[in-house]
């Protein structure tokens, strides 16, 4: 979620409001907006500025947390060339390539207040037909893993069987080596915080076991390597925020809890219209290939969810092969633990969500636009069926993100909602050393 001011907090929750943004080039001294700042109350320190950016429709970002996959969000913004200005600025080809970001406020809060919506890089920079205004279009941050490593991070040779790149160790540290040394990305381009969050033991997703080690002989789109081979078997999936950081998101909510997780509830208040139902594919068949000797996995192993073979038939058939995956490290537990996870939310098993994962497509209005993509949102309304008793009318039921599309032109927001079951689901057990109840217990002794 968007971290906000309390100021544009309660600006934003208005009925009646008027969205200011603000596109700023990296290296450029003016920044364009919707509205004229000083006109329009907005206080502080202002930056040098231009009101000649048109309302932008805003960029998109839809996840696939069966593959592990997220696409890449593109971002249009125009702004008109008033006195041949902009052509001044990006007619000189020196713009391309540079961070561009999108803002938004209110009229009255300060310019600081401002909240940031996206963090992307310009790639293509066009005046537009009749040449009044210049189109620029820019790129999340995962453009930058689409390119081909060639050239072994350690020694700068070309990767062969003689001179193979050895990496090791969790999902998380995978994919920190392959941005940081791999592609040579900067600390900041990832969300490193989350990435030891996420093996830390309070987690207890990744901390027990270190399953991979890939022995990489020739070049490889880093990309597609870490989807497929890492982040696929994982149950990862990756998120850009929106200051541009590349961060992942795991198969479940925090160990804290799913309810401290809820940052929305999507209710008749803030939905534009009647939510849209649907239904995930059933998953209950998972092959996992591993133990890659150079030529061919060596080990292969099938996973059948039985209750849902018997209730559904066959399902959607869920194929896995990592080139890193290791018997001897633990693998064949990693693969077992990994598909009774996609078991747990894709195979139509649970006594109160049978069938494939529900899904909901809501449009609600722009007040909810701090709410992003990975992020675990509840749902509460009068008139949607409840897929889980068959009545009428749904509370708090507890939904993620899979896909989060703006219209900022209109004041809207399009959601995706996932529910895999997640609704009531406890917080992890901590151990505290208190003296409380224990939940391991046998005969008459706690163990600890």
């Amino acid at each position: 979620m968007i971290t906000t001011s309390t100021n544009w907090a309660t600006a934003n929750s208005q009925t009646a409001k008027m969205p200011i943004y603000a596109f700023a080039i990296a290296g450029q001294a003016t920044v364009y907006t919707t509205h004229d700042l000083l006109a329009f109350g907005v206080t502080g320190t202002l930056p040098s500025y231009q009101a000649w950016l048109k309302t932008p429709q805003g960029a998109s970002q839809t996840i696939d947390p069966v593959n592990g996959r997220s696409s890449i969000g593109e971002l249009t913004c125009e702004v008109l060339d008033v006195g041949g200005a902009v052509t001044a600025v990006a007619g000189g080809n020196t713009v391309d390539g540079s961070i561009v970001t999108l803002s938004v406020g209110y009229p009255g809060i300060a310019w600081s207040e401002f909240v940031v919506l996206q963090t992307y890089q310009l790639y293509k920079s066009v005046p537009s037909p009749g040449y009044t205004s210049w189109i620029f279009t820019s790129r999340d941050k995962q453009i930058l893993t689409r390119k081909t490593i060639y050239l072994h991070p350690e020694n700068g040779a070309l990767l062969s069987g003689d001179n193979p790149w050895y990496l090791c160790g969790t999902p998380a540290e995978i994919f920190q080596a392959v941005a940081l040394f791999g592609l040579g990305l900067d600390a900041s381009v990832i969300d490193r915080t989350q990435c030891v969050t996420l093996d830390s033991p309070a987690e207890g997703l990744y901390a027990g076991v270190r399953p991979f080690e890939f022995a990489i002989t020739e070049s490889f789109q880093a990309q597609q390597f870490l989807e497929s081979d890492v982040f696929k078997p994982a149950g990862m999936y990756p998120v850009v925020k929106n200051t541009g950081q590349i961060s992942l998101r795991g198969p479940r909510p925090p160990a804290a809890g799913v309810a401290g997780a809820v940052v929305c509830d999507f209710n008749e208040n803030n939905l534009c219209t009647l939510p849209v139902v649907d239904r995930m594919p059933v998953v209950n068949e998972v092959i996992f290939r591993f133990d890659y000797d150079g030529s061919a996995y060596q080990t292969e192993r099938y996973y059948l969810e039985a209750t849902s073979l018997t209730t559904f038939g066959r399902g959607q058939q869920w194929v896995c092969e990592s080139k890193g995956l290791r018997t001897e490290l633990g693998g064949q537990w990693f693969a077992q633990w990994a598909a009774t996870r996609l078991f747990r939310r894709f195979a139509g098993t649970p006594t109160a969500l049978r069938g494939g994962a529900p899904t909901l497509q809501i449009e609600a209005f722009l007040m909810t636009l701090p709410v992003w993509a990975g992020d675990y949102v509840t749902v509460t309304h009068s008139k949607l069926p409840d897929v889980t008793t068959g009545a009428i009318g749904v509370t708090g039921r507890v939904y993620e993100v899979i896909d989060r599309s703006p219209d900022y032109a209109k004041g809207r927001m399009t959601y995706k909602l996932l529910d895999t079951g997640l609704t009531g689901l406890p917080a992890a057990y901590q151990w505290g050393g208190t003296g409380a109840t224990r939940p391991l217990v046998i005969g008459t002794g706690t163990i600890y």
